[in-house]
């Protein structure tokens, strides 16, 4: 992901932005920067390219591990911050990022790309502006994640618990599940269960989770195994419900069904809907396909540094999807139900043992 960043904005695919620099611990990797990056200065020291070149903004995207060190020390140098997910493993290293951004002046934030999708952004709208009235149920489905063993074999960082902390929940359900508690809060607590299906790696790839919000429950199911997957987000309200899947937003409209069974005086109860759709745009997803979605994370990013808007995920709002999935983990290990916000400390215990079991 670092590279796709570096190329669009040293192909002037990001207006009023210039690739000043890059650093990377891998000589080979930074030297293949030169091809698509000739202007860029090198660097295989952070440090000293924070104190050699006056930045704007960095943009960070290395094993989810290292995520930390390299923020905090953005933050120390004055240098505004933008991090790949998860922002770190664990809240616990979360919210020491955000400790260090509090007051310092330094805008740091997460790249949660998926909150620029406009049937999103919609629905947010929707759900905000009590049209549908109180939200009923959720159940959220993600299995199109597909990933071979070849996939994560080509990586020797990729599903493990010491080279990234988790399985599918830490490296792509993490946006679906920000998007969740982006739409609709977060859970009081989580209920889950994981399994490794068909793969030679130690970390899961299969969760089923329920999830218990303020006055309704939620579902929860991802893989990263099953072909001709789906993506399919339904939201069922009082006086309405959502149906969003890859491609368009389904919003159906009708009478509260609370009015409906207050005044039905026989039968089963009946209330006429209607329904209209919202497209993902094609233009956009055009644009997606070629330059990566990621591109608007980015374009948020510079707003936010020129002072024209908010990033798409402030680092305090990257805690709250690392808390469910926290939660879940802590659950799927227990086989009991976990409140949130977690224990921190019980957190990093379960994370040192299945580290140690790993290298077993």
């Amino acid at each position: 992901m670092g590279s796709r960043h570096a190329r669009n904005i040293a192909r002037g695919r990001l207006f009023g932005v210039r690739l000043a620099a890059v650093c990377d611990i891998d000589a080979v990797a930074l030297a293949r920067t030169k091809k698509y990056a000739p202007k860029a200065k090198r660097y295989m020291d952070l440090d000293i390219m924070l104190k050699c070149e006056h930045l704007d903004g960095v943009i960070i995207a290395t094993p989810h591990y290292a995520h930390a060190e390299i923020a905090k020390k953005c933050i120390a140098y004055g240098v505004n911050t933008l991090i790949e997910k998860p922002a770190s493993p664990t809240v616990e290293m979360v919210q020491d990022i955000a400790t260090c951004a509090k007051g310092s002046g330094v805008k740091v934030g997460v790249s949660y790309n998926q909150r620029s999708n406009r049937m999103y952004k919609r629905a947010k709208k929707l759900l905000e502006s009590g049209k549908l009235g109180e939200i009923q149920r959720v159940d959220f489905i993600i299995t199109n994640w597909y990933r071979s063993q070849a996939y994560y074999d080509q990586g020797g960082w990729r599903a493990s618990y010491v080279g990234e902390g988790g399985g599918c929940l830490m490296n792509q359900c993490i946006h679906q599940l920000d998007i969740l508690q982006w739409l609709v809060g977060m859970p009081k607590s989580v209920y889950a269960a994981t399994r490794t299906v068909d793969r030679r790696i130690t970390v899961e790839n299969d969760v089923t989770a329920t999830m218990r919000f303020e006055g309704f429950d939620g579902a929860f199911a991802a893989s990263t195994h099953e072909l001709s997957g789906i993506n399919r987000l339904e939201i069922a309200c009082d006086k309405g419900r959502l149906v969003i899947g890859p491609l368009s937003m389904k919003v159906i409209r009708h009478k509260s069904q609370k009015e409906v069974n207050a005044t039905t005086k026989h039968g089963y109860g009946f209330a006429t809907s209607w329904s209209y759709r919202v497209g993902y745009g094609f233009f956009r997803l055009l644009s997606d396909i070629f330059f990566g979605q990621q591109l608007r994370s980015l374009k948020a990013f510079r707003n936010a540094i020129n002072g024209k808007g908010d990033m798409l995920a402030d680092i305090s709002e990257g805690e709250r999807a690392m808390q469910i999935i926290n939660g879940i983990y802590l659950s799927a290990d227990s086989g009991e139900e976990v409140a949130l916000p977690i224990d921190n400390e019980k957190y990093a215990e379960y994370l040192e043992r299945k580290k140690a079991e790993e290298k077993k």
